[in-house]
């Protein structure tokens, strides 16, 4: 929060997408460590992560930017605090980026401490003097009967929603860009320094997640900046979404995340899980972007077999290569689970049979294939030839 303390200088803990960063604005790319924390976080649970909480939401609905940069159980806090204290979530969630994407735990040197970086020691660079820090004075319990902690990642982005309100000025939802431009340099005590430009940082990214208050310039990427509707629960308590629209909002989320790559290129690594083969990563992860109760991190379904297995285990529908797909299922290549190759996200399927999907990990981004003929999907370029679709259980659709 203070420029004085161990903020001041660090690496910004976000990563950013292609097109981001020629936006003028100084920001610096995640590194391996940053992004691996990213990927860690995402598999938070999130029945600890979430409070007992309003469900409504204040601000815009998610971007394809913050769903890429958000796990699904931190936008959701986002969201909720946003709701209790009248603050644009995005804003909000900017901050948390911009602090140590949430990530922090414990007392820095400076006397900062927890997700948001809040001044926690008293006669410390972050809380000069000896009267009542900012978490003495303005934390908040979200978990009703429990004290609060600096360090539960609800309890801290509530509290900082709390001091951003009440301390620091900024507006309810609907303000002005100019407006919580001024409460973002007052959280750090500047809206500049040498190490960083803290406030112009923030509402960039917070443009690129939604915000659209009065005086906002344009997202410098406009297609992440584009809201995702289906994802404003993404993945935390979200209702089961069912009928055709199911395959809509899957359609939707993979959609949004065309031209996404490994960071570094060649290595594996993305938003999506694990540093492995990501092509099931990244199915299991729009599913449950989209609100299919898929249990668990990513990584359990890294192997395109297992997805298929635990369809078929869990009340959903496989359907053999000859069916007719609908979107939003899930299409598996190979010779069968015990052997499956590579899957992807059907996103249309056309009057002559011919279908056309979204698949992670094909030439290491997130690519559209086809329209083509599934009889010769290899031909498409995949790895081998389709052994079946599978319609997850939230979304049980009538094969057509």
């Amino acid at each position: 929060m203070s420029r004085n303390s161990s903020n001041a200088g660090r690496t910004l803990w976000w990563w950013v997408g292609s097109g981001f960063a020629g936006a003028g604005v100084l920001l610096a790319i995640t590194t391996t460590l940053g992004f691996v924390a990213a990927v860690l976080g995402a598999s938070l649970s999130c029945k600890a992560a979430t409070p007992t909480a309003s469900a409504a939401t204040n601000g815009p609905a998610p971007s394809a930017a913050a769903l890429q940069n958000i796990p699904p159980a931190r936008l959701r806090l986002y969201e909720q605090a946003g709701a209790r204290f009248d603050i644009d979530w995005t804003f909000l969630a900017s901050i948390g980026a911009q602090e140590c994407n949430s990530t922090c735990a414990g007392t820095n040197s400076s006397g900062c401490a927890g997700p948001m970086q809040i001044a926690y020691q008293r006669e410390s660079p972050c809380s000069p003097g000896s009267g009542p820090t900012l978490w003495e004075r303005y934390e908040v319990s979200a978990h009703p009967g429990q004290p609060a902690s600096v360090n539960d990642p609800a309890d801290a982005i509530y509290t900082a929603a709390r001091i951003l309100r009440e301390d620091m000025g900024a507006p309810p939802t609907g303000g002005t860009y100019n407006e919580y431009f001024q409460a973002a340099c007052r959280y750090y005590g500047a809206c500049a320094d040498s190490a960083v430009s803290y406030a112009s940082e923030v509402m960039a990214r917070a443009v690129q997640y939604g915000f659209s208050g009065s005086g906002s310039p344009n997202p410098t990427n406009t297609e992440l900046a584009q809201p995702v509707e289906a994802a404003s629960q993404a993945g935390c308590a979200a209702a089961p979404i069912a009928g055709a629209g199911a395959g809509a909002g899957i359609v939707k989320i993979a959609e949004s995340q065309v031209g996404q790559t490994e960071h570094p290129p060649g290595s594996n690594c993305t938003i999506y899980g694990p540093c492995e083969e990501w092509c099931s990563l990244f199915t299991a992860w729009v599913w449950q972007h989209a609100g299919i109760t898929l249990p668990g991190p990513t990584s359990l379904y890294a192997y395109s077999g297992s997805l298929y297995t635990w369809v078929a285990e869990h009340h959903g529908r496989v359907l053999p290569p000859s069916a007719r797909p609908s979107p939003g299922d899930a299409v598996f290549y190979g010779s069968g689970p015990s052997n499956s190759l590579h899957v992807g996200i059907v996103q249309s399927v056309l009057a002559n049979g011919e279908i056309a999907t979204v698949e992670g990990n094909y030439a290491n981004k997130v690519t559209r294939v086809g329209p083509f003929d599934p009889a010769r999907a290899a031909a498409a370029g995949v790895p081998g030839p389709i052994y079946g679709y599978a319609q997850p259980p939230s979304a049980n659709r009538t094969e057509a």
